[in-house]
């Protein structure tokens, strides 16, 4: 059996990277790393080379992103992205063409909403679009709580005085 692929149209940052791709590794999967957001660009070649497959183009630019998703008649059974990259009609009609060898069947989203996606759209084409809502609900009020803090006791002055 094939693996399925996958294409990353954005990634999270730092190590949170490399969980993400070993996890998909370790399901046996064949991933597809889109590099335009990440930082270390010879960084993740060198530590992933040979294990995932590179790309980089801007995912916000609908006909780089429909021109990567059909190259060379591949496709992908599944994109995942972090943020809201509009997939919209005219990407799920090639996306799921089925002259692709492999071609659209899920697309998830490492967050909340499904805004970016049109999902009738996805629907008349059976792909199937998740999210997941509130799994970092908790990095999300401490990320807040932080700033109240700062912004009340008045830190990035106090951390300036110090150094």
């Amino acid at each position: 059996m094939t693996p399925a692929h996958v294409l990353l149209l954005d990634t999270a940052p730092g190590e949170l990277l490399e969980r993400e791709l070993a996890c998909l590794l370790g399901h046996e999967l064949a991933v597809t790393l889109n590099l335009r957001r990440v930082a270390d660009k010879a960084g993740a070649r060198s530590a992933w080379g040979g294990r995932v497959d590179f790309t980089d183009f801007d995912a916000f630019d609908e006909p780089a992103l429909i021109a990567e998703t059909v190259r060379d008649g591949i496709g992908y059974h599944a994109v995942k992205s972090h943020g809201s990259v509009p997939l919209r009609a005219a990407f799920l009609a090639a996306a799921t063409d089925p002259a692709l060898a492999h071609r659209l069947r899920v697309i998830g989203r490492a967050g909340a909403g499904t805004d970016h996606v049109e999902l009738a759209a996805a629907a008349r084409r059976g792909v199937v679009v998740t999210h997941t809502p509130g799994s970092n609900a908790n990095a999300v009020a401490e990320f807040a709580l932080a700033q109240l803090l700062a912004l009340t006791r008045n830190l990035p002055a106090l951390n300036a005085a110090a150094h």
